[in-house]
């Protein structure tokens, strides 16, 4: 079979399987984010002696096409406007948990016996939470207007460029010997940087062309150009050494303030179904379920802790910005899960030499478990009812 007929061939394998999953798990009203990654389980190596998907590495592009434009999709239905006016809250939050996090993976790890430069490693791929999974969910909920949701994701943000700028730190300090500050603090300085001027020139720029271009072409120019901009941006994030998701969703958020987004957004979407699709299907193939034996104890425990410590410190992050206790249990539950980031701070640590093949799988292992515990936990969140209280900031508070 030519190449080119093995893509195809893969693409019918990935889109039949997760086809009849996810239409089963409709019909029982399940979350259909659980059956694509059943879908990806019963596709992955793990599972089947014959390996259903030939071209592997086209599929872990498509899958990060997934991404993208699951972001750029995201994107488009939070303005500027609306992320900054929790800006500050979400900072705040995200600084909280990520120290929970830290001080957490410390105790694992004296638990587990683990080295402490695997603690440090452990801590920051904990830190950073699924923006794609939470998006997803939320999105099937019809929770993506929410005050906890434009918490959720400003902290998700904050998480990823803290957790970038973390990596960059202790790759480049204790993988190198030495202590290399300046370098960190370099990386940040490129952060802050590329945020603030593809948000200013995007303002400036994007509306006005987006908007003539809608008014005198058709859906598929306009389709052509925002795909343009958006991998646009998200080459020039990996270009500098951030994640093309980050780029993406810029991209969205520049766009989202412009008057022709819905008709963008109506344009977009089926675009992004089918790739965000795959994509949840990768995540699900990565699960090896042939390791269970061996990982299974202190993956629950990394599991179990990881999800006390996220609903803990995201949640009192909120209780002390002064939301009432519904938000902060919608945020802390919420955030309760490992994030695709954690993959790529794996394989900085293995590259590096600094991470054991028995904290990956872990980390592996842990991710899928949490993955499948989310929508039922952000189900659960919204179940639980509390008193009002007048003092606090309730679920329909914009700030």
């Amino acid at each position: 079979m030519s190449f080119s007929s093995s893509v195809v061939a893969d693409l019918a394998v990935i889109m039949t399987i997760a086809a009849l999953v996810v239409y089963i798990f409709h019909r029982l009203k399940q979350p259909m984010i659980i059956g694509y990654l059943i879908a990806g389980i019963i596709i992955g190596p793990s599972t089947q002696p014959a390996n259903l998907i030939s071209q592997p590495e086209v599929f872990r592009a498509t899958a990060d096409l997934g991404v993208i434009l699951l972001l750029f999709g995201i994107g488009l239905k939070f303005p500027l406007d609306q992320l900054l006016k929790v800006g500050r809250e979400s900072i705040g939050i995200a600084l909280i948990e990520i120290v929970f996090m830290l001080l957490l993976s410390f105790g694992i790890s004296r638990l587990l016996d683990w080295s402490i430069t695997e603690a440090l490693f452990l801590g920051v791929a904990l830190a950073s939470s699924s923006t794609a999974i939470i998006a997803r969910v939320l999105s099937d909920m019809g929770k993506l207007k929410e005050t906890s949701t434009l918490i959720m994701l400003g902290v998700l943000v904050i998480e990823d460029l803290i957790v970038i700028g973390l990596l960059a730190f202790i790759t480049s300090t204790i993988g190198s010997g030495g202590f290399e500050i300046g370098e960190a603090a370099w990386v940040l300085v490129k952060i802050l940087a590329f945020m603030t001027g593809s948000l200013t020139l995007g303002v400036l720029l994007v509306p006005g062309i987006l908007n003539r271009i809608t008014l005198k072409a058709n859906n598929e120019v306009v389709l052509l150009v925002t795909l343009g901009m958006a991998f646009g941006l998200s080459i020039a994030a990996s270009l500098i050494g951030f994640s093309m998701a980050v780029g993406a969703f810029l991209m969205g958020v520049i766009i989202a303030g412009t008057s022709s987004v819905d008709q963008i957004t109506q344009i977009i979407i089926p675009v992004k179904d089918m790739f965000a699709a795959i994509f949840f299907v990768s995540m699900g193939a990565l699960i090896d379920v042939s390791q269970f034996k061996v990982f299974i104890v202190p993956a629950l425990l990394v599991t179990v802790l990881m999800v006390i410590g996220k609903s803990l410190g995201c949640g009192l992050g909120a209780k002390l910005y002064r939301y009432d206790n519904s938000t902060a249990l919608k945020v802390g539950l919420g955030m309760s899960q490992i994030g695709e980031f954690a993959f790529i701070v794996m394989k900085a640590g293995q590259d590096t030499g600094l991470v054991s093949n028995l904290l990956f799988s872990v980390v592996g292992v842990s991710a899928g478990i949490t993955t499948f515990l989310t929508p039922y936990l952000m189900r659960l969140s919204y179940r639980v009812k509390f008193k009002t209280r007048p003092p606090g900031k309730d679920e329909g508070a914009i700030l």
